[in-house]
């Protein structure tokens, strides 16, 4: 796996430890997150994950740091992450779809090695409204997109979403930069976690 180097980002805020966040049988995970006063709608958040799926992106993907993202919406007094994720069932006999969890959930540690949360550079308001679009496809219930198909926008996987809820906003999220893959099971061209992670549209504003 080829992977570049990451400046260190300087935290402004306190980490939170979230002890409650996943369970594997009876032994509680840990999540490092940043502090709710550092979050707003419509944030880009970035996980590396730990199975086999994550591996295959990080593989494939020249600049894999992080292997899925998502975004952050505010449901009352609660952080969530609207992302599309395969293999995450809620639920027996649940379908692969956009899910809607709490971010605690999203970075615990069972899933995520490093995380990161990145700012669009656009106005709150776009940023809220991207949000708004995202939670909506979480409550149609957009099954995952398996056949990852950018021109396909009646299902979706997790670059995808952000992409779309953005151009609908008018915001070019990726500046138009995908990854060539020519494997057995995927040949063309797809929007990874690293094209995401390159945009100029978009700032850091935290990393573990």
């Amino acid at each position: 796996m080829k992977t570049k180097g990451f400046p260190h980002i300087i935290l402004l805020c306190a980490l939170i430890t979230a002890t409650t966040a996943c369970h594997k049988g009876d032994t509680t995970v840990k999540a490092v997150l940043p502090a709710d006063s550092l979050l707003r709608e419509g944030d880009v958040v970035f996980r590396r994950g730990t199975g086999l799926i994550s591996r295959a992106v990080l593989a494939a993907d020249e600049d894999g740091q992080f292997s899925h993202i998502g975004i952050v919406v505010r449901n009352g007094n609660h952080w969530m992450v609207v992302h599309a994720v395969p293999g995450e069932p809620e639920f027996k006999g649940d379908s692969d779809r956009v899910k809607m969890e709490p971010i605690a959930s999203f970075f615990c540690s069972e899933k995520a090695k490093s995380g990161a949360v990145m700012r669009v550079k656009a106005d709150s308001t776009v940023c809220c409204s991207a949000a708004r679009r995202a939670e909506a496809l979480y409550h149609k219930r957009v099954l995952f997109d398996h056949a990852y198909d950018l021109q396909d926008s009646t299902r979706m996987y997790c670059t995808e979403l952000i992409e779309y809820v953005y151009r609908l906003e008018k915001v070019d999220i990726s500046g138009g930069k995908l990854t060539a893959i020519h494997i057995p099971v995927f040949n063309g061209n797809f929007l990874l976690p690293g094209d995401v992670l390159q945009s100029k549209k978009l700032t850091m504003i935290y990393q573990y």
